[in-house]
């Protein structure tokens, strides 16, 4: 009995680590679980990138909340930060605010937000957006959330700044710490100013 009691207390602890799963709420019930099926690296935390390791330009395009397309390609030039969401997902709902507020900051500055709405009732997530300033892309079976390079399946949040040819430059999975935000998107416009001069 104890074994069985290790597995699903782990199981419960990287789930909680991780944020959301990309099971919506109503699939969010117990999953029966193997010992030795489930990674004790969660993945957690912000990994910075540096130039000259940064992969292809980050391949994201779709329909918005609104039924008109948007492709990350739209954004090439500027910085881009990238949010995976969803409203079920509590921690996803905590940062939104801070992305708003953050967004409306750098606006007109060289940096496009572009959300990335994951496994959500579009009603829902068009309620919740009402307030926010971009964009968000429809991602109703995670397909695309799966594109982004070494992030755990089944996390959200995740976020991911882009430099100005769209390749990745900072990859965060799980929320964000608050008040954070501004500073890494300016370090990321520093790094981007010395390298073009």
């Amino acid at each position: 009995m104890k074994p069985v009691r290790f597995v699903a207390g782990l199981a419960a602890a990287i789930l909680a680590l991780s944020g959301c799963s990309l099971l919506s709420p109503t699939e969010e019930t117990l999953i029966p679980v193997g010992a030795g099926e489930i990674s004790t690296d969660p993945g957690i935390g912000m990994t910075v990138i540096p130039a000259d390791e940064r992969g292809e330009p980050l391949e994201i395009s779709g329909t918005d909340l609104t039924g008109s397309e948007l492709s990350l390609a739209d954004s090439r030039g500027d910085i881009t930060v990238v949010n995976a969401w969803a409203t079920w997902c509590a921690p996803c709902r905590s940062e939104m605010p801070e992305f708003a507020e953050v967004a409306r900051e750098f606006e007109g500055q060289g940096v496009t937000f572009v959300g990335l709405n994951v496994q959500d009732e579009v009603a829902a997530a068009l309620e919740f957006t009402e307030d926010t300033p971009y964009r968000s892309i429809i991602d109703e079976d995670g397909a695309l959330l799966g594109r982004i390079p070494d992030v755990p399946p089944r996390a959200l949040p995740v976020t991911v700044i882009l430099d100005r040819e769209g390749r990745i430059a900072v990859r965060i999975v799980g929320p964000i710490v608050l008040g954070t935000l501004d500073d890494t998107i300016r370090s990321v416009l520093a790094q981007e100013a010395t390298r073009s001069s």
